[in-house]
């Protein structure tokens, strides 16, 4: 299916809308299609290729203060006005035994908006080729994902919202003895030969220095160079609760102290839900827009949160479109100062660590985390990685590490995208640079 498809597939479920829509019904439709070319590489070889061409329409019906929704697969335009209709009795069926849902809500101005950011994507060959010859004889294993991504909406009330964006990403492993990894996720806007290359051969250096005895570390506190996409771990674990209205209304968010004001972190650390930066669409299905740009976290101190449609008229306040979830999309850290080829230098003698592994809160109101180093863990000696560390597990708090303890921000932020897959390809991300940290504790 090729980009006009997908626009001539949106306008065909559009005009069936407005078409069948009965008097009293306000009905979206929100589109989520992809093509998408995967390959996925085991043992530096090629074990499946193929292409999916996938578009699946969300319909959701408001009517008396209820709502109910039926997602339905499309395959062509000339068969779409058919399925809605069909999908629009079923609704009518649904909803009429529903009660009264007090928070169900859409936006009632219409509103219309188009991006396409489209690029010429590799061809399977010339994804095989690059990664065959950047792989060379490593135990490599990936996933590569690219094509065009949209996210349409249409409704009886005359909102028109279509983005359609190419992206490509290789979320892969250079395994070495002992269950020590390289681990890594390149992501562009468009296909780029030279930097998938480029990002292997960084992993190949990163796997020589794996290939060394692990050292075993005892617990205790040790000073820290966070690659870009360990701290994008841990935003993202901040992202759950943390910048959402509703879990601060509940008393769930790990913010919750420093939306208070009694707690903040270093005035160099800044949080900014970016959506044009990861080219995230800026409408959401019940047809309210979001702003390009939602400050989270500036000189330390928490910003806006994000609220849903529902949280909004829940709690009385202005909402900013955000999703059900309220989590950011494309959270993007602030870069620091630190030279990107001197990280280690300024890190001396600590622990590198690249991925962290098992996240989960040890204490959500105190805003501490606990989690694993797994992939690609180095001990550093006066500037230079000499060993991999065997895995360790740390327990400390985000105030601390982001706060008094942040020594420093790389100069160089990294885009780590996101690769899931689970309904389809997800636009979105986090956007970070590297951390120095005085120390993280480690408990076993």
């Amino acid at each position: 299916m090729s980009s006009g498809d997908f626009v001539a597939l949106f306008d065909a479920a559009g005009a069936a809308v407005d078409r069948y829509a009965r008097p009293g019904e306000a009905v979206f439709a929100w589109l989520r299609a992809e093509r998408s070319d995967f390959v996925r590489v085991n043992a530096a070889r090629v074990r499946q290729a193929g292409s999916v061409e996938r578009s699946v329409l969300a319909i959701r019906m408001f009517r008396g203060g209820r709502q109910a929704q039926i997602r339905c697969t499309l395959a062509a335009p000339r068969g779409t006005a058919a399925r809605v209709r069909e999908a629009l009795a079923a609704l009518r069926r649904a909803i009429e035994p529903l009660p009264v849902d007090p928070y169900a809500c859409f936006e009632q101005e219409p509103g219309r908006s188009e991006h396409v950011a489209r690029a010429d994507a590799a061809t399977p060959d010339e994804v095989l080729a690059a990664i065959v010859d950047g792989a060379g004889d490593a135990d490599l294993v990936g996933l590569y994902a690219g094509g065009a991504v949209v996210r349409a909406l249409a409704s009886n009330l005359g909102h028109r919202h279509y983005h359609e964006a190419t992206s490509a990403s290789f979320d892969f492993s250079i395994h070495c003895a002992a269950g020590q990894a390289s681990k890594h996720a390149w992501s562009a806007p468009r296909w780029d030969a030279a930097a998938l290359r480029s990002a292997l051969h960084a992993a190949h250096e990163q796997a020589r220095i794996l290939a060394r005895p692990a050292r075993r570390l005892e617990p205790g506190a040790y000073r820290a160079l966070l690659a870009p996409a360990a701290l994008a771990d841990l935003v993202s674990l901040l992202g759950w609760g943390g910048f959402s209205e509703r879990a601060f209304r509940s008393g769930q968010s790990p913010l919750v102290r420093a939306q208070r004001g009694e707690m903040r972190f270093g005035p160099s650390f800044s949080i900014v839900d970016d959506l044009e930066a990861l080219d995230v669409p800026r409408f959401q299905p019940e047809g309210f827009v979001r702003p390009t740009r939602s400050v989270l976290v500036e000189d330390g101190r928490p910003g806006q949160r994000l609220v849903s449609p529902r949280s909004a008229l829940e709690f009385g306040v202005g909402g900013n479109g955000a999703d059900d979830d309220e989590r950011p999309s494309a959270p993007c850290v602030g870069a620091g100062q630190l030279d990107e080829s001197a990280l280690l230098d300024a890190l001396g003698t600590g622990i590198a660590i690249s991925n962290l592994w098992y996240l989960n809160w040890s204490d959500r109101q105190a805003c501490r985390a606990t989690g694993m180093t797994r992939f690609a863990t180095l001990w550093v000696e006066n500037g230079a990685a000499v060993a991999p560390v065997a895995p360790m597990r740390f327990d400390d708090g985000l105030y601390r590490l982001f706060g008094e303890g942040l020594l420093g921000l790389g100069a160089r932020v990294e885009t780590i995208p996101e690769v899931q897959t689970w309904d389809g390809r997800e636009p979105g991300g986090v956007r970070a640079p590297a951390a120095l940290v005085e120390a993280l504790r480690f408990t076993l």
